[in-house]
């Protein structure tokens, strides 16, 4: 699903939050009296976790309250997510939700938690795929890759960050909208897969563009065609899959969520210094150097939204036969 992203909060930063408060004001605030932690299912370094540290950066520079990142890596964001969704409901636990987090059902067929045990605050990015090849390679091109991948189902090989990963799983969208065939190679880690690519491993790698873009900035790939429904504005010089005839629209994203009966003041001052954060320049440049672009969707369209990906990813995993490790 591509949602269109916001270039403006069109909202009076502090003020109208109700974020900068007189003295006496605070003297009544009481929630939040103790740090926030953001739990990120990924290890540090992932787009999930830099957003959420750029933003609890922010919001702990505006309010002086302490927002803390933690990361719980492991199982493809399974176990983190678990954490949060299982965390204490009190309201000094907030979730970092991506793509991942529509996946994991589909995947695992049964979990310990469900989607409905946490509940969502904002979508705060998102950001396209970039399809790459090592630079220098016989695949200059979307066209001749496809070309190549329909001469020799099955030859040309493929990085992912681990089997049923989000990247796994984004080129089994690619392949079902190319009508291609390529073979798996899975690592350890989305590390690992950047080097099978840059050293000769695999000859594909699908990845968020704030990971690919970085080393096709440095000339070592080549983007051959992103993921998303327009060019990203990150990258303009990149076409877009659609416009070169195949279907392949998606995008990965990045979210807010709290646990299930966490208090209605914290769902709300979560959201206004959110809100807040995202509404400073400096915030959004940020993002946007990143190769993300900032999108505000909450409330009944951003639940939709997860129901939807869940749904679409549920269908590709099935189709393709992928089950966990």
């Amino acid at each position: 699903m591509i949602i269109q992203s916001v270039s403006r909060i069109a909202i009076p930063v502090l003020a109208a939050l109700g974020l900068a408060q007189s003295p006496a004001s605070q003297a009544q605030s009481v929630y939040p009296e103790r740090p926030i932690r953001i739990v990120v299912p990924f290890v540090p370094g992932g787009v999930s976790d830099v957003i959420a540290r750029q933003i609890g950066q922010k919001i702990t520079e505006q309010t002086g309250k302490a927002i803390v990142v933690e990361n719980r890596g492991g199982a493809g964001g399974r176990i983190g997510y678990e954490h949060g969704a299982k965390a204490s409901p009190d309201g000094y636990t907030m979730v970092a939700t991506d793509a991942t987090y529509t996946m994991l059902p589909g995947i695992y067929g049964k979990l310990n938690w469900e989607h409905t045990d946490l509940t969502s605050v904002l979508l705060v990015a998102q950001m396209p795929f970039v399809i790459t090849v090592k630079s220098g390679g016989p695949y200059g091109t979307l066209e001749q890759l496809v070309k190549g991948a329909r001469e020799t189902p099955g030859r040309i090989t493929f990085g992912s960050s681990g089997n049923g990963a989000v990247n796994h799983l984004v080129t089994e969208l690619f392949m079902r909208g190319a009508g291609i065939t390529l073979q798996h190679v899975p690592y350890k880690g989305m590390g690992d897969a950047v080097l099978g690519l840059l050293s000769g491993q695999v000859e594909l790698l699908v990845a968020a563009l704030p990971t690919g873009l970085p080393h096709v900035k440095s000339g070592k790939m080549t983007a051959l065609a992103v993921s998303s429904a327009n060019r990203a504005n990150a990258a303009p010089q990149i076409p877009t899959a659609r416009e070169q005839g195949i279907d392949f629209v998606t995008n990965n994203w990045v979210g807010f969520t709290l646990p299930k009966g966490s208090p209605p003041e914290a769902y709300t001052w979560m959201r206004k210094a959110t809100l807040a954060a995202l509404a400073m320049p400096e915030l959004r440049e940020r993002i946007a150097s990143m190769g993300a672009e900032m999108t505000i969707l909450e409330g009944a369209p951003f639940d939709k939204m997860i129901r939807d990906e869940t749904a679409r990813w549920s269908g590709v995993i099935k189709a393709a036969g992928i089950r966990a490790d």
